[in-house]
């Protein structure tokens, strides 16, 4: 385990950025004024054209904990993440997004209280709208625990990515990112069918709301019906390709294809049978 010259572990923050020159001010103070102080913070980004580039600049000068890197391509979300996670020196990761804010004994509170039979640990995340801090909503009040049943990850999940820390090791087993499939939910899944999600149930992070958030693309789409028949095309091919990794036991890998399957018959209008029968049966995983 890494220490450094602190007596702290050295814990790694891996950040991306791409047009964030908006909010990446505040989550980079956040960041830098972490009660935990042996950090790296690398920051990977993906062709800014606006002021990002020199935002960070700035806080280099006042922090040199603080270490950049520039893709000469854009490689995407999931992409730029596996970079920048490859880059971090420290046995502990935290994800960071560029537009949030952490509480600033997050990284503290999480290494204290890491469930020790886990690799990739969640805590919360609570929201707020654009500027409006003030206005900050907390997690949902609900019993949050560990997870160790991937169908648990494909109906409700509670994790973000950017709440979430994990071990570096761990990571070899998650790669290469799919592309087209969210980071966060694809590490979670590995960590659930091979242990066990740990659960630190604090809120932690506030998580940014914005029109621009990558997380949202489907959401924009003002057609209901068309939004919620999207919804239902990703979630199946989310699950498809988790499937193909060879990871579930079999009883697990057949029931989540075969809810893959009744996504795609289904059509937004009709009342489907086959999935009541199939949520009826899995009702203690969906309403977890």
């Amino acid at each position: 385990m890494q220490t450094g010259p602190y007596s702290l572990p050295l814990v790694s923050v891996a950040l991306c950025t791409y047009n964030g020159a908006a909010y990446l001010g505040a989550q980079l103070e956040s960041i830098i004024q972490q009660s935990w102080t042996n950090l790296e913070i690398l920051i990977s980004d993906d062709g800014s054209t606006d002021d990002t580039i020199a935002i960070i600049k700035e806080f280099q000068q006042r922090d040199q904990r603080i270490k950049w890197f520039r893709n000469e391509i854009n490689l995407g979300y999931n992409k730029n993440f596996e970079k920048v996670f490859s880059l971090c020196n420290a046995d502990y990761i935290s994800i960071a997004d560029q537009d949030d804010i952490w509480e600033t004994n997050k990284i503290e509170y999480m290494m204290n209280n890491w469930p020790e039979v886990s690799s990739f640990v969640y805590s919360l995340s609570g929201s707020f709208n654009n500027n409006d801090l003030s206005g900050r909503k907390p997690a949902p009040d609900v019993v949050y625990t560990a997870i160790d049943d991937v169908h648990k990850l494909v109906f409700n999940s509670p994790v973000h990515g950017h709440a979430c820390m994990f071990k570096k090791d761990f990571l070899a087993l998650c790669l290469p990112f799919p592309a087209d499939i969210y980071y966060d939910w694809w590490m979670s899944m590995h960590a659930a069918a091979t242990g066990l999600v740990g659960c630190i149930p604090k809120t932690l992070t506030w998580h940014r709301v914005h029109d621009s958030n990558s997380s949202r693309k489907i959401m924009v789409i003002s057609d209901k019906g068309e939004r919620n028949e999207e919804l239902r095309k990703q979630s199946a091919w989310f699950i498809e390709c988790f499937c193909n990794r060879g990871l579930l036991k079999a009883e697990e890998n057949a029931s989540l294809l075969k809810y893959a399957a009744l996504l795609k018959q289904m059509d937004g209008h009709s009342f489907s049978l086959p999935m009541f029968r199939y949520v009826f049966k899995n009702r203690k995983r969906v309403f977890h």
